[in-house]
């Protein structure tokens, strides 16, 4: 197995999971819908759980990832 194909599958196992984003004094319930790698860093496409929207952010900004089950 090449190695992007072995970050390709790490980075799948953040899809459908939900976590907290820090926002300055807020956190936010997220889905995690997309991962990627850029730069050394791995960020994470996060939707609110209530609301609109979405935004790349920093791995580290999201915490509590769990299963959405």
């Amino acid at each position: 197995m090449k190695t992007s194909d072995q970050n390709a599958s790490s980075l799948a196992l953040y899809i459908g999971k939900t976590g907290v984003l820090r926002c300055e004094y807020l956190s936010v319930d997220v889905a995690i819908v997309d991962a990627k790698r850029s730069y050394g860093r791995t960020l994470l496409l996060v939707r609110p759980v209530a609301g609109s929207g979405e935004q790349w952010v920093e791995e580290g900004r999201v915490s509590g990832i769990e299963n959405n089950l």
